[in-house]
């Protein structure tokens, strides 16, 4: 298939996504989980609609852009509320493009909802530290349909306050949990990783 990304013609290949031929950051979208289209991060522009580049079958003829001003403004909107809102010092890639987009969660205001949530110690293997968590749900993914099929974690509340957990908030012992490591593998942000890192 041919197509336009940003006024350069571009090849497909059928049955590809947006996100397979443009190169815009990601954060939700994870090669092997089925995670797609929450963060908005990779939205571009199609035929004057905006779409998740990683949800977004490439069509023949289609003519996609993914650095307009809009876009960008959207992108750095969208960083700021998840540096005001979570703790990203372990996430080094959002970090950079914090930087890169000029992100300022300072004019926001003081906003710490997630940021205040304590670390969970209940197994010997990795810590849950939801205040860096910036609900991206792979790790639900991972532990659920996505890889494992073993449904340990899960999501609960809505908002500013949804985050991953246990079924009725267990501990991890007393769930499905087989302690693989899919779901500190796949976390972007270090909300949950091996004890040893708890910073």
């Amino acid at each position: 298939m041919r197509l336009k990304v940003n006024g350069q013609p571009v090849e497909a290949q059928e049955g590809s996504l947006l996100l397979d031929v443009v190169d815009v950051p990601t954060l939700c979208h994870h090669p092997h989980t089925e995670t797609q289209g929450l963060c908005r991060l990779c939205l571009v522009e199609v035929d004057g609609r905006l779409l998740p580049a990683c949800a977004t079958p490439a069509r023949e003829g289609m003519e996609v852009w993914t650095d307009t001003d809009a876009l960008r403004t959207l992108r750095k909107t969208l960083l700021e509320w998840l540096a005001l809102t979570t703790d990203l010092s372990l996430a080094p890639e959002l970090q950079d493009l914090l930087a890169s987009y000029g992100a300022d969660p300072g004019r926001w205001g003081a906003l710490t909802v997630r940021k205040g949530r304590a670390p969970i110690r209940d197994n010997p293997f990795f810590l849950r530290d939801y205040a860096k968590c910036v609900n991206c749900r792979r790790c639900v993914d991972a532990c659920g349909d996505g890889i494992m099929g073993v449904y340990a974690l899960t999501l609960e509340d809505r908002g500013l306050l949804a985050h991953p957990t246990t079924p009725l908030d267990r501990p991890l012992p007393e769930t499905p949990c087989v302690f693989c490591g899919n779901c500190v593998q796949v976390c972007p942000t270090g909300a949950l990783r091996p004890l040893g890192l708890e910073v």
